[in-house]
């Protein structure tokens, strides 16, 4: 019987409760695999030896994170990461625009439900310099995005690994699974999220919200469109933007932005703001994404932590 382990870094755990959300069909993989390691699903503390299918979870961030991604690697025949934060680094990149010293004021110190005496314990595992992307330290098998990755993907994806197939599956971006329609654009500008309540017939990107349906990877079925709530881009980028090096997040919003409405776009860029939160708020720890020639994330965090 084949063996999987599920391995916890920096994040939310909801990855694998993503997996726990398949019901019945984890029984039908309980029938051809054991799963001998998670720390959210059973009380084990180690992954054995000669694990078939590992996944891992959450981003880089600390020493014990690398710790364990190294591990976890010796001991997997195929290494999969699962999320958008073990592929891009998550909302754990977005810790790269404080200092530590800063994070751990806040946290120990800032905050409502701290301990009185505010002392900060010195018995963590120390941060890395920077957060990672697992495939950034270790050669990955296998990529899931998504934050959390759908159900339904993951019902076709999980029993395709374990017979040893890729499931065919869409590639496209998260608006060729909107339902919206693109109407007349005019007078527009950038809106705020709480600014008005969106039409739910057209493209929220030109009612002039900021939407990263269009950079952004699909297999959500365009979940906060639908919901009339603009994409925030927790896929991580679309094939297009990953595959080109002269294609990065925010030049090819300003780019469809500036087609969309007919303005020009160094006026677009005018108009953008907390451009870190707002365009790479899932992929900022991700070298591939950082060492794209016109990517903007080197300099925001060098702006934010100095």
């Amino acid at each position: 019987m084949m063996k999987i382990a599920i391995e916890e870094l920096a994040g939310c755990s909801g990855c694998t409760i993503a997996v726990l959300d398949l019901h019945e069909v984890i029984l039908d993989i309980l029938n051809e695999a054991e799963i001998v390691y998670s720390p959210v699903i059973m009380d084990v503390k180690e992954p054995p030896d000669e694990i078939d299918i590992a996944f891992v979870t959450g981003a880089v961030r600390n020493e014990e994170n690398m710790e364990r991604l190294k591990n976890i690697r010796k001991k997997a025949k195929t290494l999969v990461a699962l999320g958008t934060c073990a592929c891009y680094g998550g909302i754990s990149g977005l810790s790269m625009l404080s200092s530590n010293e800063e994070i751990f004021n806040t946290v120990y110190r800032g905050v409502d439900t701290v301990k009185e005496d505010g002392v900060i314990p010195t018995d963590v595992p120390p941060f890395t310099y920077r957060a990672f992307a697992v495939g950034d330290l270790v050669k990955m098998d296998y990529y899931i995005t998504g934050c959390p990755p759908k159900e339904q993907y993951l019902k076709q994806i999980i029993p395709a690994l374990l017979k040893g197939d890729i499931a065919e599956l869409s590639r496209k971006s998260v608006c060729s699974e909107c339902d919206r329609k693109m109407g007349s654009v005019e007078g527009w500008h950038l809106k705020r999220r709480y600014e008005g309540k969106p039409d739910r017939e057209h493209c929220l990107l030109g009612q002039g919200y900021l939407c990263l349906g269009p950079v952004t990877f699909g297999r959500c079925n365009a979940a906060c469109p639908k919901n009339n709530i603009p994409c925030h881009g927790c896929n991580g980028p679309s094939l297009d933007i990953l595959r080109e090096p002269c294609r990065d997040l925010y030049n090819m919003m300003v780019r469809r932005i500036s087609d969309l409405t007919d303005r020009p776009e160094k006026e677009i860029e005018k108009e953008l703001y907390d451009v870190s939160h707002t365009m790479y708020p899932f992929t900022i720890g991700s070298l591939i994404m950082e060492d794209k020639e016109n990517s903007k994330i080197r300099d925001l965090v060098q702006e934010r932590s100095r």
